[in-house]
């Protein structure tokens, strides 16, 4: 949501004038955009591709890791971590109860007695069993909070698991709350554990000759958050890798840690971007596609006379946040379905919004009510839609419709929405091929309004003085 520039000086106690020349340099740097309003700013191209590199080694594990809690709890469950002096929560699976406890990315933790906070604090070396890691419960309000905190190989307070839910359903679902807390922390530290055993030793940093004209201290900056964002690195790899004096890198590090943006292990070895800033592409995406994917979705639906949805993931069901409809026929009408959430095994787009999982992973978050028959079907289309990139296929239970999906990615490569086209079977029975290059046509488009490819290092569109900077230092 853009923000005023007079909210931003407020906020970070600066003179109007102050922030409308640093609010003009970061755009000038991609990291804002002005908004539709005069004088506000939201996310830049720049942050939102910065936020979705570093979240992609852990995207896969984060989204079944907060699924799984869900499912286990019928409760919302979210991610949390430390953004200077705030708690920010990062990603989210809500809860499909009509009463339910909300956390949405972005959102920020304030209250210092609840147990994401406390978890937060609890910053101690990792214990050889990681049972013996606690969970922190509170309750404020009427909101009952189950945390632990997610602790790197070394110990380090990397972020704050969480499950969220209404006093009321406290004694009927808080035991599982505390287990499936549990569970996802473990899940989410593998895959921490797994990627860092994968990265380049420190001293294999590339290195990159000295910029004969140095860049301003954001620029700089900027460089060291966009190496940051592939991996952790020592400060002097760092300083190599994006072509500055150590003790330069050194102060502009330690600007990013006092603004949390990034962080370090316990041992002070090695740098990292902070968790925090993964909210910043998921903050971005239901917006981005209600206010740039629309036009797009009824451009398709004109072109292809069909019905065209995006819809996105609500725990394990899927929610139309987009709809253009068309007349599938004389005398037809189609039901509309936009802020409508569906069971996935219905669902158009259900077997590409859960692609990314493992085959097993979906079994085990796969609704309880239906056959294994059921189930073994949806699994069969999720693998043809991974095989292929698109699916078409008639609905379990809409007898004389068809439909055609395919995957939209974010800046991080995760789907985080499904196109579809949607039309009578006779319809699909003639054109079928047509339609499915536009829906594919549509998904592209789609992926690329989300992943930003026109930011640094990709083409003409790129901010001039980080392009001007980047030329400098070709060697």
């Amino acid at each position: 949501m853009p923000v005023p520039v007079g909210t931003l000086a407020r906020d970070l106690g600066t003179s109007l004038s102050q922030t409308s020349r640093l609010g003009a340099e970061l755009h000038g740097l991609g990291l804002l955009e002005p908004g539709e309003a005069y004088g506000t700013y939201r996310l830049g191209p720049e942050a939102v591709r910065l936020s979705g590199r570093a979240a992609a080694p852990y995207a896969r594990a984060v989204r079944y890791a907060l699924t799984l809690a869900a499912h286990q709890t019928g409760e919302t469950a979210c991610l949390a971590a430390r953004c200077g002096s705030a708690l920010l929560i990062t990603a989210m699976v809500e809860s499909l109860w009509t009463l339910h406890a909300p956390a949405d990315p972005g959102d920020v933790v304030d209250e210092q007695h609840s147990a994401m906070a406390r978890a937060d604090r609890s910053h101690r070396p990792l214990p050889e069993d990681p049972e013996q890691i606690d969970t922190f419960e509170s309750t404020i309000g009427r909101c009952t909070e189950i945390a632990a905190p997610v602790l790197g190989p070394q110990g380090e307070n990397v972020a704050v698991l969480a499950v969220r839910l209404p006093v009321n359903r406290l004694a009927q679902n808080g035991f599982s709350a505390h287990r499936a807390v549990q569970t996802a922390r473990r899940s989410i530290e593998n895959a921490i554990a797994q990627h860092l055993s994968a990265r380049r030793p420190l001293t294999e940093a590339p290195v990159r000759e000295t910029v004969p004209t140095a860049p301003t201290a954001l620029l700089a900056s900027l460089f060291i958050l966009q190496h940051l964002a592939a991996g952790p690195d020592s400060l002097s790899g760092t300083a190599r890798a994006v072509g500055l004096r150590t003790d330069r890198a050194q102060r502009l590090v330690d600007s990013c840690v006092r603004a949390g943006l990034v962080t370090t292990d316990n041992k002070r070895t090695r740098y990292r971007l902070s968790w925090a800033v993964h909210a910043w592409h998921r903050r971005a995406t239901v917006p981005a596609l209600e206010r740039l994917g629309s036009p797009l979705a009824a451009l398709t639906a004109e072109r292809t006379r069909t019905c065209v949805f995006l819809t996105v993931l609500h725990g394990m069901r899927s929610f139309t946040l987009v709809e253009h409809l068309s007349s599938p026929g004389a005398g037809l009408r189609m039901s509309p379905w936009r802020g409508r959430a569906h069971p996935i095994i219905g669902s158009d787009g259900g077997p590409v919004l859960v692609m990314d999982l493992e085959l097993p992973e979906i079994a085990e978050l796969f609704p309880p009510r239906y056959s294994r028959l059921e189930r073994d079907r949806f699994l069969r289309r999720v693998r043809q839609v991974v095989q292929e990139g698109a699916i078409s296929m008639e609905p379990f239970d809409d007898t004389g419709m068809q439909s055609v999906a395919a995957p939209v990615r974010d800046s991080s490569g995760a789907v985080a929405a499904a196109a579809c086209l949607v039309g009578t079977t006779e319809y699909f029975a003639t054109d079928g091929a047509r339609l499915e290059a536009a829906v594919r046509q549509l998904a592209d488009q789609l992926s690329q309004l989300l992943q930003y490819p026109s930011a640094p290092g990709s083409g003409q569109d790129v901010p001039r003085p980080l392009r001007e900077c980047r030329r400098e230092q070709e060697p």
